[in-house]
C-alpha cells in the first residue's frame, strides 16, 4: 500500500506541475507565478507530512 500511495503522491505532482506550465505559457504573469509556487511548497510540504504519518503508522502496525 505505501508504494500505492507513494506513486499517486508522484501522479499528483506530476499533474500540478503541468498545470503551473500551461498558466505560465497562457498568462505570463510574475505574481500569479509567485503565488503558484507558493501554493506548491505549501502542498508538496502537506504531502511528504502525510507520507511521514502513513509510514509512521505502517511501520508501527
Amino acid at each position: 500500500m505505501g508504494r500505492v500511495v507513494g506513486l499517486l503522491v508522484l501522479l499528483l505532482v506530476l499533474v500540478f506541475l503541468v498545470l503551473v506550465v500551461l498558466v505560465l505559457v497562457l498568462f505570463h504573469l510574475q505574481l500569479v507565478v509567485l503565488e503558484l509556487v507558493v501554493l506548491l511548497v505549501l502542498l508538496l510540504q502537506l504531502l511528504v507530512l502525510v507520507q511521514l504519518k502513513l509510514w509512521n503508522r505502517s511501520s508501527r502496525l
